[in-house]
């Protein structure tokens, strides 16, 4: 403080004392700050008044308290023996203790820290020596035995002579975020899988096309050259084995694209004993791991309505999931297949089950098997037990789904230590047939009956090979790998035929075009339509253009033998003939 300059001249004297009063009080001031003054005594007209300094830092350490009671984070003090010195109102809801229990008691008695890393505990102690400070995040287990994921900003207190006495810290529950955190990184990389799922159906509808036209090529052209080579049983063998082969081929572009939610199911009349034991056969040929792998198919096993391609999906999942349970240790994988018939008290081991018969198909392995918390996830996509990049979590989703598009049922049964079943229970069919394994084959002038068809395609293997094989049913067939000149051709009436078979997927003019302009046309001239990848919209699409028939690529020669004979030979009218 200062005091100003009197406004009328004073005498020097009284002056010069007016001075030496003020700097006087000036220096008290400076005292009381430093804290060198305990107290002082002012002259007054009842007598001297002796004021007392101590409380001023008990004052001021109440008004700290108080600020500090209302931080959200949790502020605890310690001194160089980490006995605790100071612990605020966070820091007590924090860990469920009591300000007056745990002060004077170590810091170990409100929580345990668990160090996430076990270096992090050395590079933390390094820099408060180094630097006074450190500043991380670590794991604290409460008394209670909760673990909290936190955040610590801790400090080195100092007395007045800069001597270390014990340490500060600041301490914020950061659970949640990490809870938020680890949510949206799950999210992350569910969407990666998802994306990258897209992106292999979106590879699998683009190289259907082509390599679809190849394998039918080589399907087509082996049948043919078996029919030639009837006589050498030698090249029958090796013509067998050429066919096995593309049809796997075949199936395994069916399969990505079944996989990838690009294909829909296409069901029919089958038998599971031949798709198991082809699932059974090409586990083994494909397992690593040390895996017996036993098949047993009961002979009175019914035949269902399904899908072949999926239904082998399904043995191949279950199989791999299973010979993974196992570790690399040597174990079995056991596959039996049966008919079984539910009454009221079986079906009840599941809801979903019925009383009725059912085939049904168990697989079983001798791996580590499972808890009852991961059975209740086993079928949510992108669940997994195993560790990252080592599977995708999709494999049980997948089968899980395919068995309810069948209106099947999974039961699962597994214990820790002691392996696991699936159980699939497909509802037979009782007024259908399965397909048998072989066709016979009509001779090819009572077929065809020199009927005219045109054949439209812009593979020119595929082409040649098709025209052959119709040929020999006994067809007329004019090929065309114009797609244009073929349809002006017909509009004009320059080319008369009696059905028109086209691929979907050509440069130019696309198959749905062609139907669509004969349609108009000519809507008495029935178009089957072939393509790699079909899907729902383009079943919509083909049945608005008109197109009777719908079949995908390679077909095999049944398949579009089957296609023609629906058009010229409608199974309602003509007995005998395969239905497709």
């Amino acid at each position: 403080m200062r005091a100003e300059s009197p406004t009328n001249a004073a005498d020097p004297a009284e002056s010069a004392e007016l001075r030496a009063r003020l700097e006087e009080a000036e220096e008290t001031l400076r005292a009381i700050r430093m804290g060198a003054v305990d107290a002082f005594v002012v002259e007054a007209s009842a007598g001297p008044q002796i004021f007392v300094l101590q409380g001023l830092e008990a004052e001021s350490n109440r008004l700290r308290g108080e600020i500090l009671a209302q931080v959200s984070d949790a502020v605890i003090t310690v001194d160089d023996e980490q006995r605790v010195t100071y612990i605020n109102a966070a820091a007590e809801r924090q860990y469920g203790v009591i300000a007056s229990e745990v002060l004077g008691r170590r810091l170990s008695e409100i929580y345990a820290c668990r160090w996430l890393h076990p270096e992090d505990e050395a590079i933390s102690t390094t820099a408060l020596r180094e630097t006074g400070c450190w500043r991380g995040e670590n794991v604290h287990v409460t008394r209670s035995g909760k673990a909290i994921h936190v955040e610590s900003s801790v400090s080195r207190l100092r007395a007045g002579d800069g001597i270390g006495s014990g340490l500060l810290a600041v301490i914020r529950d950061i659970s949640a975020r990490k809870k938020a955190e680890q949510e949206r990184m799950l999210l992350e990389a569910q969407l990666r899988e998802a994306q990258k799922m897209e992106a292999m159906g979106t590879l699998a509808g683009g190289v259907a096309h082509d390599f679809n036209n190849i394998l039918g090529t080589i399907i087509i052209n082996t049948e043919l050259a078996r029919q030639d080579a009837s006589s050498n049983d030698q090249a029958l063998v090796s013509l067998a084995e050429i066919e096995k082969a593309s049809i796997r081929a075949r199936d395994l572009v069916q399969q990505i694209l079944t996989f990838s939610r690009r294909q829909p199911p296409s069901r029919q009349v089958v038998s599971i004993p031949s798709i198991v034991q082809e699932g059974a056969r090409l586990l083994r040929a494909g397992l690593l791991e040390r895996a017996r792998i036993d098949c047993y198919c009961a002979a009175d096993t019914p035949s269902i309505l399904a899908d072949s391609t999926q239904l082998t999906q399904v043995l191949l999942n279950l199989g791999t999931n299973a010979a993974q349970a196992m570790e690399g240790r040597p174990g079995s994988i056991d596959i039996r297949v049966e008919g079984i018939t539910l009454d009221q008290t079986s079906a009840r081991s599941d809801l979903s089950l019925r009383p009725g018969r059912y085939a049904r198909i168990v697989v079983s392995d001798t791996g580590h098997g499972m808890d009852a918390a991961t059975q209740r996830r086993i079928f949510e996509p992108f669940f997994t037990t195993r560790p990252p990049g080592k599977g995708t979590g999709l494999g049980l989703s997948v089968v899980h789904g395919i068995v309810q598009a069948h209106e099947g049922v999974i039961v699962v049964h597994s214990e820790p230590g002691k392996g696991s079943r699936f159980e699939l229970y497909f509802p037979c069919t009782n007024d259908l047939a399965a397909a048998p394994d072989t066709t016979e084959t009509p001779g090819p002038a009572s077929e065809g009956r020199g009927r005219h068809i045109l054949y439209i395609d812009d593979d020119q293997p595929q082409l040649f090979a098709n025209k052959r094989m119709m040929e020999r049913w006994g067809y007329r067939v004019s090929a065309y790998f114009e797609q244009r000149e073929a349809l002006d051709a017909v509009l004009a009436g320059k080319l008369r035929v009696d059905l028109v078979v086209t691929d979907f997927n050509m440069p130019g003019t696309s198959g749905l075009e062609i139907a669509r302009a004969i349609r108009d046309a000519l809507p008495d001239l029935p178009v089957i339509m072939v393509s790699g990848y079909i899907n729902d919209a383009l079943r919509t699409q083909a049945a608005a253009a008109g197109v009777r028939e719908l079949i995908a690529k390679p077909q095999n020669r049944e398949e579009l033998r089957d296609a023609v004979q629906n058009i010229f030979y409608p199974p309602a009218t003509t007995p005998g003939l395969k239905r497709p």
